[in-house]
């Protein structure tokens, strides 16, 4: 568990504003792992593979 920062937020906002079927939620958390510098972010929301910030794996495509 992390603190949700001024930046992470505000790169969620951003993040929003630029994928628009994003919910907040969803934002927050990705907008976390680019902070944490993740490599990936691991999803089953197929949709999330739209984001250009950071590599999506969707778990589906791996079972």
């Amino acid at each position: 568990m992390i603190e949700i920062s001024v930046d992470i937020a505000e790169r969620a906002g951003k993040l929003r504003g630029q994928y628009l079927f994003l919910r907040a939620i969803d934002a927050i958390q990705v907008s976390a792992a680019i902070d944490l510098g993740a490599d990936a972010f691991l999803t089953n929301d197929v949709k999330l593979k739209q984001i250009k910030e950071i590599k999506v794996l969707v778990l589906a495509d791996y079972l």
